[in-house]
């Protein structure tokens, strides 16, 4: 159905002289505002499947064509997927409430576990086990009273440094127990993390890219190349992990096979991808993504530890 567009020139959203259908400034469509209903929703529909192409034209290629996003970015084929920035966050927010939604399944089976267990403990063992540590605690009294005095030995470090905080171990562990035996601070504890867990993606992902940059210093692509590419890989694992949950939940008796053919597709991508945007010889490329994965596991489990510490002492 025909659009009916305004006779006045003047851009109702920013006020620039409209020469054509759109706005040269802002790009709103120059359209009458009083439209019957069949114009007002054919208009909403239009958009949606305008939107519905970009979607299917950056998640397909996303997930079946390595690196094939970045190289439509920066080959100036933007208006045509979706924008990167806005595709992973999207892609994170469903990762991580699936992955949430996940974690409390399996925090249930293992209370349901945990509690079965208890149960098959008679009184007599839990007895017999008090006994056992009173008769042990006395020899031991015995044997010290018995044996002489001797000079304290030096102090052992108790303590460990988080990004310039000093955290007694003996403290660390004492939280770590209270939480894992409380169900409600075990719950919280779950939740927090989960929470964290987005921001620290989002901190790592330029980290990501620097790691790149240094890992391929011959090359000439600029910086906001390894991050755009970052980014595209970054959205493919949260993509493709939201999809094997789904499967999981589906196909339960799968999930360890699930979980290995994850591991095994994750790695292909990403040597895959580099392939294509960096062009580097097989074994080179090898190479450099054994020195990419070591470099990032070391960032993921130094900022995942200062995030489990940090959780424990807010719960």
């Amino acid at each position: 159905m025909k659009k009916h567009y305004r006779s006045d020139s003047n851009c109702l959203n920013c006020g620039t002289v409209v020469n054509d259908k759109y706005c040269s400034s802002c790009g709103q469509e120059n359209l009458e505002l009083h439209e019957n209903f069949l114009h007002l929703m054919l208009h909403s529909v239009g958009h949606y499947f305008h939107f519905e192409s970009k979607f299917f034209n950056s998640l397909v290629p996303l997930l079946t064509k390595p690196g094939h996003l970045t190289k439509e970015y920066f080959a100036g084929r933007r208006a045509s997927h979706l924008n990167p920035i806005s595709m992973y966050i999207s892609i994170s927010i469903l990762f991580f409430f699936l992955f949430t939604a996940n974690s409390n399944i399996n925090k249930k089976e293992i209370l349901k576990e945990d509690a079965a267990e208890e149960k098959t403990i008679t009184k007599e063992e839990d007895t017999g086990a008090k006994n056992q540590a009173k008769a042990t605690a006395n020899a031991e009294k015995t044997v010290l009273a018995a044996e002489p005095e001797k000079e304290e030995a030096p102090a052992i470090k108790d303590k460990i440094t988080i990004a310039g905080w000093e955290v007694p171990i003996n403290d660390l562990n004492a939280k770590f127990r209270e939480v894992r035996h409380d169900e409600t601070k075990n719950a919280l504890f779950r939740n927090k993390l989960v929470s964290h867990l987005p921001k620290i993606m989002f901190v790592l992902l330029p980290l990501f890219a620097l790691i790149l940059k240094l890992v391929n210093f011959r090359s000439k692509k600029f910086y906001a190349e390894h991050l755009i590419y970052s980014i595209h890989v970054h959205s493919f694992l949260f993509l493709f992990g939201s999809i094997l949950i789904a499967l999981k939940w589906l196909l339960p008796f799968l999930s360890g096979w699930l979980l290995f053919a994850g591991f095994v597709v994750s790695i292909w991508y990403i040597y895959q991808s580099m392939r294509t945007i960096y062009r580097s010889r097989r074994w080179l490329t090898v190479f450099k993504f054994l020195m990419l994965a070591f470099a990032y596991t070391f960032l993921l489990l130094m900022s995942g530890f200062g995030m489990v510490v940090a959780t424990l002492y807010t719960v």
